[in-house]
Parts: C-alpha cells; sequence; structure tokens
C-alpha cells in the first residue's frame, strides 16, 4: 500500500538508528580515526541486523557482511583522509592563512608607528622589518623600506660613527647575535649626548630560530631625570652634613668621621686626637648682645679655628651650641695641645668684646684634649667624652686655658 513494503520498513529503520549510533559516536572523547572506524563498524552491524532480519538466514547475512567488510574499510578509510584533507588543508589553512596575513600586517603597521626604534632580521641578518623611528636614531636616509632584504650589519658599519664607543657597539651585537641570549635596557650613548636602551630578543617559533628581534628606546630625558635626583640627593646629603650657620661639619658628620679614623688608627695602630672647645660665658654674651650677635659671635671664631687648622689633616665641626670639635688623624698629644694653643692664642688676640665676660672684657675659649691609639675594647666615642671631661676641667680651673685628660687623673695639664 502506497509503495511501503517490508524491505523499506527495515532500510529506513537501520538508517535511523544508524544515524543515531553515528550522532553518539561523534561525542566520544575518542580521536577523529578511532570515532570514524568506530561508526563503520557500527553501521556495518546494522547492516548486518538488518540483512539477518529480511532473509531470515544468518550465516548468509554474515557471508554477505565479509564481502562487504574489506570494501567498507577501505572505502570509509579514503573518505576519511579525502573529508580531512578538504578540512585541514583547505578550510583550515586558508582561513589560518587569512587571519596570518591579517595579524602580519596589523603587526607591521604597528612596528612602522612604534615610538622605539624597531628592527627584525632573519636568522641570515637581513633585514625583515625595519620602522621610520629606528632610521631617524641612526641618521639613515630614505624610507625604511628599501632597506629590507640588505644585511644589517652594513646599516650599523656605515652609521657606527655616530655612537660614543663604535667598537664596543658593534661587539656587542655581534656577540649578543651569536649567544642568541636576550638582552633588556643595555645602554647605548651617542655623540650628540643622546641615550638609548637597547632590548634584544631571538625569535623562536617552537624550536625552530626564526629571526632576531632589536628595539631601541630613547632615555636621554629619564637619564638626566636620574642625574638630576642623584645630585639633588647628594646635595640635600651634604647640607645634612653641614652646620647651616657656622658651615662647617655638624656632629652628624663628625660622628662618621670619627668611625672611620677611628678603625684606620686602629688598624695602623696610631694616636687620634680630638679637641673640644666652647666660648666662654656665652650665655652672658647672648643675653648681652642678642641672639643675632651671638650667632655672628659663633661664626668668627668658627673662621678663626678654621684659619688655624686649614693646612692640617683635621676633621673641624660644629658640635653643638657654642661647643666645637677638631678630630686629628695621626697627631699625638703634643701636636694636639700645639693647635689648641695656637686657636685658644688667635680667638683670645681678635679681641671680640665681651663686656659680661669674668675674665676678660673680649672673647675667650676654653680647649679639652684627648689622646688616644684606638682599640678594639674601646669604643669610638670614648675620646669624645673624655674630651668633653678635660674641657669641663678647664672651665673649672679657670677658662681660657687647655686642659689634657688623662686616665690617672681627669686633668693633669693645665696651660
Amino acid at each position: 500500500m502506497f509503495g511501503i513494503t517490508a524491505s523499506g520498513i527495515i532500510g529506513a529503520a537501520t538508517i535511523i538508528v544508524m544515524a543515531l549510533l553515528s550522532g553518539w559516536t561523534v561525542r566520544l572523547p575518542y580521536r577523529p580515526f578511532i570515532r570514524f572506524q568506530l561508526m563503520n563498524s557500527i553501521s556495518l552491524l546494522c547492516v548486518f541486523f538488518s540483512l539477518s532480519f529480511l532473509f531470515k538466514d544468518i550465516k548468509h547475512a554474515a557471508t554477505i557482511i565479509i564481502y562487504l567488510l574489506p570494501a567498507s574499510f577501505i572505502g570509509g578509510c579514503l573518505v576519511y583522509l579525502v573529508g580531512r584533507y578538504i578540512y585541514i588543508y583547505i578550510y583550515i589553512y586558508r582561513v589560518t592563512t587569512s587571519q596570518h596575513k591579517k595579524l602580519s600586517k596589523m603587526f607591521s603597521v604597528m612596528v612602522q608607528n612604534a615610538k622605539t626604534g624597531t628592527m627584525i632580521e632573519t636568522p641570515e641578518r637581513e633585514v625583515a622589518v625595519i620602522n621610520q623611528t629606528f632610521c631617524d636614531m641612526f641618521d639613515i636616509p630614505g624610507p625604511p623600506n628599501q632597506y629590507v632584504g640588505l644585511k644589517s650589519n652594513q646599516l650599523f658599519l656605515s652609521h657606527a660613527p655616530m655612537l660614543k664607543d663604535p667598537a664596543r657597539f658593534l661587539k656587542t651585537v655581534e656577540s649578543t647575535v651569536y649567544s642568541k641570549e636576550s638582552i633588556v635596557d643595555e645602554e647605548i650613548t651617542f655623540i650628540n649626548g643622546k641615550i638609548y636602551a637597547r632590548d634584544y630578543i631571538p625569535i623562536y617559533e617552537g624550536h625552530v630560530y626564526i629571526g632576531h628581534y632589536w628595539e631601541y628606546r630613547d632615555i636621554t630625558e629619564k637619564k638626566k631625570a636620574e642625574c638630576d635626583l642623584r645630585k639633588a640627593n647628594k646635595k640635600l646629603e651634604m647640607l645634612s652634613m653641614k652646620d647651616g650657620l657656622t658651615g662647617l661639619n655638624n656632629r652628624r658628620s663628625l660622628d662618621k668621621q670619627l668611625e672611620i679614623e677611628w678603625e684606620y688608627a686602629q688598624k695602623e695602630k696610631e694616636p687620634l686626637s680630638f679637641l673640644l672647645f666652647d666660648i666662654d660665658y656665652f650665655k652672658a654674651y647672648n643675653d648681652t648682645y642678642g641672639h643675632i650677635q651671638g650667632d655672628e659671635c659663633l661664626k668668627e671664631v668658627a673662621n678663626i679655628a678654621k684659619s688655624v687648622v686649614f693646612d692640617e689633616p683635621a676633621f673641624f665641626a660644629r658640635y653643638g651650641g657654642e661647643e666645637f670639635g677638631i678630630l686629628l688623624p695621626r697627631a699625638n698629644q703634643y701636636e694636639a695641645i700645639k693647635m689648641a694653643e695656637a686657636i685658644r692664642q688667635q680667638v683670645e688676640q681678635r679681641g671680640i668684646i665681651h663686656q659680661a665676660s669674668d675674665l676678660f672684657k673680649c672673647v675667650t675659649i676654653s680647649v679639652g684634649i684627648m689622646t688616644v691609639v684606638p682599640s678594639e675594647n674601646i669604643p669610638p666615642i670614648s675620646i669624645v667624652h673624655q674630651a668633653d671631661q678635660a674641657l669641663y676641667e678647664a672651665k673649672r680651673t679657670g677658662r681660657n686655658r687647655i686642659s689634657v685628660y688623662s686616665h690617672h687623673k681627669e686633668a693633669d695639664s693645665n696651660v
């Protein structure tokens, strides 16, 4: 009826079952070739059951399948290979090639518009890509495209004289290419004062070496800013080590210098002397003449002492308030006393008026001296403390004098 027969129904049912099973096979997590053979086997099995049902004879159906099996396998493999070829070598290749062309064009445009000098070479050192910024850096004339295909070392050789050290530049280029090791921020200086940071990256595709990537960035302003910052920091450091009023070194710098000289004297087993002096009755001077005049007095005394120690290997500092310290490397006690007395006399002879002084009607100073050969069991600051004790003794015994610290007696010499 309507052309419908039992064999037609069986054939249609077989096709539907084969389609459903094939769809299920596609979703299995196997390689494409294994899935394809599995679908082929399922199809043959469905055909076998259909023939068995139609012929009512399993052996007859099996015989047909046995003859059909080689043809199905070989034909299936050919169909699989043709399909794979169409998919991979036509569809994927064309799509990938088109994408590569687009990416290559985009990359080329990006390089040409980059603010960094960029050049890409082939493994044979031929220029593959070069931009205008690179040409401008090396003063290479004309549009950059005309240099594509040329040997890059020809460009460098002809323009190397622009560099501050052309021989070193060419040598590092060759050694970098030879080693194929990436470099970052290698500084290149030009004779016009420009400074560039050079980066190098060897280009690999998988494990295959396919070229060189060079990039130059102008860091002239950055280096200038760094230099200015270093100078500013150095200036701040120097200012932090100076006394703002007298221009002398301050206590902080004296403490640092003491550590240096102490270590040297200890190593060489040489004497180290320290003078600590202050202005007699300075509080009374300030009360009488005011702090502005007091500052002028401090500066005057500092200049007098500075003129005495000018030609000596001495470290002169304002220790604090009206106190001044002088560190004398390799100076014995006699030499320290001699310098202290010269300063004391010069201050007294200058005759700076001091009506509030109980000694003279002029400014005078008192000096404490300590001389020691440093050793490991003595801290450096001890020389300051002992000079301070000697200064106290000079004050106690009348001022305008020198006192030398002694281990047995705090002050055993008054001049």
